[in-house]
């Protein structure tokens, strides 16, 4: 005890820890146990808080008021323990503070707390160490580096180990001895991919360049070839490699992350909209611009304008004398609307038909303007239908929807209250299938993408005059763009920094701006070349005008030939 005090005692002076957690296993007997507690209470007092734990694995610390600097005690007899598996899980998310297990019995054989040791080495305690007495009365502490090397170390110089680490801290980076770091290295448009005999892509160049940092290097894990005989990679079986601990980190950034215990991701690079990019319908064709100046409804009520004035003539006509059938009055109503003068019924027109003639061409004048002035404008240029911009506008089109299996499993646990019409649309596929529709720009689908992805494929289509697909408005959240890494990794600090920096210098910007260019020497984009020539209109619109004579002469010519018969 008085050993332990006597190397712990200064921080409490130097008030570097918040809090002090303690792990007390319910198979030890130490007598001295509550005087230590106490005596650690006043040398910490100040400046921390004290919690003690026995059995409770479902406490995380983590989410305890005090969130700063922390250190724990662990009063066990052995790496099987249940307080070992307490101690993991209470601490979870704080494996990378300091940590000072104690071996309670005295050590003859070293194998305990070698035991010890692979536990903390297993659980990512690194920063931990464990004390434990020989048998002939000698205090000792050791502990256990991971890099280049598992490796167990005899720190019991406190202060030359304390030294080293201060060092370490001075450099600010870790150095991890030529360490290989496996790694999938799959096709992952655009943040990772092969050209040109070697690896780029906008996210693994920033990855690569902390690597490097750290003194250390890539060794690709090789992954069985995609549903197409491709390296497309699958991003749910990447992070299942990290929950069962066979790689340190992915180089595959990712932003669609499922929250949990067993996995973590770095500072965030950027955040990230996950929508919809739609393809663009096609142009209108010119035989229908003269109906593009006014809506739909604008033309119904000039039709219902139009019955409203025949029947309103027909009364005149039935009530005040000069009846010449419907026929006149369709045609007097008629030309009342497109603002042309009769000149029978103008000659002595009472006040209430000048009225009614006034009103009738004062919107017939404002009419025919607004129609002409607009018609003229869209002749200049190429109209389209209206664009999928809702998931109203989706289901309306019945446009399929394509997206990766286990992002619809994403999609579903985040968003209960989806349309079922829309959920009808879904197409889930594998990834090699998605990658190879959407970066082909297949029109028959619709495709779920995030905005750094859709700003590299819109590369292919920016010297298009009318672009194949669009990024719409419906969207299904933010997300952080990050790197995937074991929960409690060791190199946690080392990548919270160098990503913080790269977030802030906008390094990664300049980075996605030249991977679409070694993605295209490569072969896996290219430009969407552009062969249709645009000019105006022309006078194609008129071509209706001259059907529609032809078609009103032609029946004209039944009627009268009808009459001739007739009489």
């Amino acid at each position: 005890m008085q050993h332990l005090l006597n190397l712990l005692a200064p921080f409490g002076r130097m008030n570097v820890f918040q809090e002090i957690v303690w792990f007390v296993s319910p198979h030890q007997r130490l007598d001295q146990l509550d005087e230590f507690i106490m005596r650690i209470d006043e040398a910490f007092g100040k400046s921390a808080t004290q919690t003690v734990v026995n059995n409770n694995t479902e406490m995380r610390m983590i989410y305890s008021s005090a969130r700063r600097n922390h250190m724990s005690f662990v009063f066990t007899t052995g790496a099987e323990d249940p307080i070992m598996k307490v101690f993991s899980k209470v601490l979870l998310g704080r494996h990378f503070y300091v940590s000072m297990v104690i071996y309670v019995d005295k050590v003859g054989d070293m194998h305990p707390i070698y035991d010890l040791l692979t536990f903390a080495y297993n659980q990512q305690f690194f920063n931990s160490m464990v004390h434990f007495e020989s048998m002939e009365g000698v205090n000792q502490l050791f502990g256990v580096s991971k890099f280049p090397v598992m490796s167990f170390e005899n720190r019991t110089d406190f202060l030359k180990y304390m030294g080293k680490i201060w060092k370490q801290v001075q450099n600010a980076r870790s150095d991890v001895g030529g360490f290989g770091f496996t790694t999938p290295l799959r096709q992952d448009l655009p943040h990772l991919f092969q050209s040109q005999g070697h690896y780029d892509g906008s996210t693994y160049r920033i990855i690569e360049t902390f690597v490097r940092f750290i003194n250390g290097s890539f060794k690709e894990l090789i992954m069985p070839p995609d549903s197409l005989g491709g390296q497309v990679i699958n991003m749910k079986d990447a992070l299942q490699l990290i929950r069962e601990r066979k790689m340190e980190f992915c180089a595959h950034a990712y932003a669609l992350f499922m929250s949990d215990e067993e996995l973590e991701k770095s500072y965030p690079l950027l955040v990230v909209q996950w929508c919809l990019m739609v393809p663009l319908y096609n142009s209108v064709s010119t035989y229908f611009y003269p109906l593009q100046p006014f809506d739909w409804n604008v033309w119904f009520f000039a039709l219902g304008a139009l019955l409203a004035l025949v029947l309103l003539e027909l009364m005149w006509l039935r009530m005040f004398g000069g009846w010449s059938g419907y026929r006149g009055a369709v045609l007097n109503s008629f030309c009342y609307i497109i603002n042309v003068p009769i000149e029978g019924q103008l000659q002595q027109p009472c006040l209430l038909r000048f009225l009614l003639l006034a009103t009738v061409f004062f919107h017939g004048f404002f009419l025919s303007a607004y129609y002409t002035s607009n018609l003229g404008s869209i002749l200049t240029v190429n109209l389209f239908h209206a664009q999928i911009n809702t998931m109203n506008d989706i289901v309306s089109a019945q446009l399929p929807v394509m997206i990766i299996d286990y992002e619809m499993e994403f999609l579903l646990n985040l968003n209960k209250e989806l349309p079922q019409e829309f959920l009808e649309l879904l197409r889930p596929v594998d990834s090699a299938v998605f990658s190879e529709h959407q970066t082909s720009f297949n029109s028959s689908f619709a495709y779920f993408v995030t905005e750094d992805h859709w700003e590299f494929l819109d590369e292919q289509q920016k010297h298009l005059k009318q672009r194949l697909f669009k990024l719409s408005s419906i969207c299904f959240g933010s997300y952080h763009l990050a790197f995937p890494l074991q929960m409690d990794s060791s190199l946690w600090r080392d990548i919270e920094y160098f990503t913080f920096r790269i977030h802030s210098s906008g390094l990664l910007n300049f980075y996605a701006r030249s991977s679409f260019g070694s993605a295209l020497h490569a072969g896996l984009v290219q430009r969407m070349p552009d062969t249709q020539e645009y000019t105006s209109a022309g006078l194609q619109h008129l071509a209706i005008a001259f059907i529609l004579l032809l078609v009103m002469s032609f029946l004209a010519g039944i009627v009268f030939v009808l009459e001739t018969l007739s009489r």
